[in-house]
């Protein structure tokens, strides 16, 4: 290998080779220090071009040393540029963070850490942003961001914007990384300026997820208009979808299994808006002291703001479905018990 690479004809370096070259070649603690004076976009280049490089042999490394005489490794006999060695170059000196984003332009990818950044936004900001959009840029943002930072943007959104957003994840084909280049640009420029392909059911469990986090009347009129347009998805979407009140399905068992990793005070706040069936359903689950502080805290005359009750339905609906993908309980309802 190294015979071939001595054969090749050595191409001259123009200035930022030469530079990319050096900063390689140096220490970490002195490429750092030079680093932190570059913009941005001149990091940008600086790791496009030190991906390229290529082998440098000795002779050139040699010439650059002359050029850069302070701080160069004195070990090194030749140098390689790769995508390796341009993002072990920015990690010296940058947050995991913007070495992702300068090196998702480098190698041409999605950012998944961009993806991260974005769902930190207030989900208002991020519906307000997507009402001004295609439908086309909604589903693949929707489908992008977390679960819960997706349905948080998505409740914002008007109702048939959410099904036909829902209708698009489910059927829609792949979206290329050039896509996804180009819509992570836009959110970028337009939100932070100032500031792989799945299958039909992988796509069924990814709205699922978004859909869990949403209130049941959002869920309703999802799942409603998906009946007109893709009822043989509403079906398959309907198995995957999991809310508080659905808890009355599941078996006796199931439900002991629940209640007893849930805390009681997310027990009492949830019951606090919930109907007698749902309560019944609950309490025979609770141990006896457990069951007699509930009571005696539903019987009071507090009234928790509907959000905390629906926040405190929501994370016990959650934990159902995080027993079930553990394969701790089944969500098939009287057909898991074995009583």
């Amino acid at each position: 290998m190294t015979n071939l690479i001595e054969q090749e004809p050595v191409r001259p370096l123009d200035g930022v080779e030469m530079v990319a070259a050096a900063l390689l070649a140096i220490s970490s603690d002195a490429s750092s220090r030079v680093l932190k004076h570059f913009d941005q976009e001149e990091l940008r280049r600086l790791a496009l071009v030190a991906s390229r490089l290529g082998a440098i042999p000795a002779p050139v490394i040699g010439e650059i040393h002359e050029l850069f005489a302070e701080e160069i490794s004195g070990g090194k006999l030749e140098l390689v540029g790769d995508a390796v060695h341009a993002e072990a170059l920015l990690a010296r000196a940058l947050p995991e963070e913007q070495v992702a984003d300068i090196m998702s332009d480098v190698r041409g990818g999605s950012n998944a850490f961009f993806w991260r950044r974005l769902a930190t936004l207030p989900h208002k900001t991020i519906a307000d942003y997507l009402a001004q959009e295609r439908p086309q840029t909604i589903a693949v943002v929707i489908g992008k961001l977390e679960s819960a930072a997706a349905a948080q943007a998505l409740a914002e959104l008007p109702a048939a914007t959410r099904a036909q957003t829902m209708r698009r994840l489910l059927t829609a084909k792949p979206v290329s990384e050039v896509v996804l280049r180009i819509v992570e640009g836009s959110l970028r420029d337009d939100l932070f300026s100032g500031a792989g392909a799945p299958s039909s059911s992988d796509a069924s469990v990814r709205v699922a997820g978004i859909i869990n986090q949403l209130e049941a009347e959002q869920v309703n009129e999802i799942l409603y208009g998906l009946d007109e347009s893709e009822p043989v998805l509403a079906a398959q979407l309907r198995t995957l979808v999991f809310s508080f009140e659905d808890i009355t399905k599941l078996g006796q068992r199931a439900r002991m299994i629940v209640f007893d990793q849930a805390s009681t005070e997310r027990v009492i706040l949830a019951l606090r808006g919930a109907d007698a069936l749902l309560r019944d359903a609950v309490l025979p689950c609770l141990s006896a002291r457990t069951r007699r502080m509930v009571e005696a805290e539903l019987a009071s005359a507090v009234t928790p703001p509907r959000r905390d009750i629906l926040g405190a339905q929501r994370e016990i609906a959650n934990l159902v479905l995080r027993l079930a993908d553990q394969g701790l309980i089944d969500l098939a309802g009287e057909g898991q018990s074995t009583e």
